[in-house]
């Protein structure tokens, strides 16, 4: 993709003034959120959490480059459902307010989630369900075929699982690491990665002024600028996941995704052949931004009816 051929930045036209919300997410960030901080190999680890501690375990994890704001419009209505759930959301390592690392792995990120989950007080009534969007999601496999008998279930949205000779080798572009002078200059540059357009301009509002920090000479991204640089990430052979997996594994995907056309999709059935698969009509890879009440419907009608009792 060219400059001439990317999408106009979102929030350009505010000029760093807020979008209106609607009355439901309103409502839902006045829900009480614990917040704190774990530890894992000398690295702090973000976690936010809704829902009273004792009840079954959620955890949420973000896509690459985000942050746990993601979850903001799911997690609130996530710990009512199924007569309450406690909902744990975590920064990984190298994004959001988690600490940065000399080196980032697949096994690490997997523990730092399961580490923050267990601070956040996601395992207090059992297992939890782990749930990624994204690189969250290829998170989410990892645990799932490593750790997963710590996980009753885990579920994946979005994130496209390829043949071995289809899949990206070496890593993403840096990004990140640039200086605004002020807050308005910096939501003016804020995309979703990979740009897609998205109607809900509030909840990309949202995000965006929680992917900033304040510095010294203005503002910055809150996520490692080297971060994919410092990945060491090898990718699995897909059936060989399949056949290691340690937990029931389901996958949701936005139906217009260009991450997920029906050619992977496809395969990934072919390959999880006992997972459950979902479509949320009219999204794509963002389907958490476009759609968030769909979105928690699909994951609270899994929980409830696959995960607890997986065939």
């Amino acid at each position: 993709m060219t400059k001439a051929d990317r999408m106009p930045p979102p929030l350009a036209p505010f000029k760093g003034e807020p979008v209106s919300a609607p009355d439901w997410f309103r409502t839902a960030q006045t829900e009480t959120v614990d917040t704190g901080f774990a530890e894992r190999d000398g690295t702090r680890l973000a976690w936010k959490a809704w829902g009273e501690r004792g009840k079954p375990g959620l955890l949420l994890v973000h896509g690459g480059t985000a942050h746990k704001g993601w979850w903001d419009a799911l997690g609130p209505y996530l710990a009512r459902e199924g007569g309450g759930r406690r909902v744990v959301a975590a920064d990984l390592a190298g994004m959001g307010e988690s600490g940065w690392r000399e080196v980032y792995t697949m096994d690490d990120h997997a523990a730092d989630m399961l580490v923050a989950a267990e601070a956040g007080g996601a395992f207090d009534a059992g297992k939890p369900i782990m749930v990624g969007h994204s690189f969250g999601g290829f998170v989410t496999l990892q645990a799932s075929t490593v750790m997963g008998d710590q996980l009753e279930a885990a579920i994946i949205l979005d994130s496209p699982i390829r043949k071995p000779e289809k899949q990206r080798e070496g890593s993403p572009p840096r990004r990140g690491g640039r200086i605004y002078a002020d807050l308005p200059a910096a939501l003016e540059r804020f995309r979703l990665l990979p740009e897609q357009h998205c109607e809900n301009l509030w909840i990309i509002d949202h995000i965006a002024r929680g992917s900033l920090k304040a510095v010294e000479d203005g503002y910055t991204w809150l996520f490692d600028p080297d971060l994919w640089a410092k990945l060491t990430y090898q990718r699995r052979d897909p059936e060989a996941a399949a056949a290691n997996l340690k937990c029931p594994l389901a996958f949701i995907r936005g139906e217009h995704s260009v991450l997920m056309k029906a050619e992977t999709w496809d395969y990934m059935k072919s390959v999880f052949t006992r997972s459950p698969f979902v479509s949320i009509p009219n999204t794509q890879h963002h389907l958490i931004l476009d759609d968030p009440i769909a979105v928690t419907a699909a994951l609270d009608a899994l929980i409830e009816g696959w995960a607890r009792r997986p065939v």
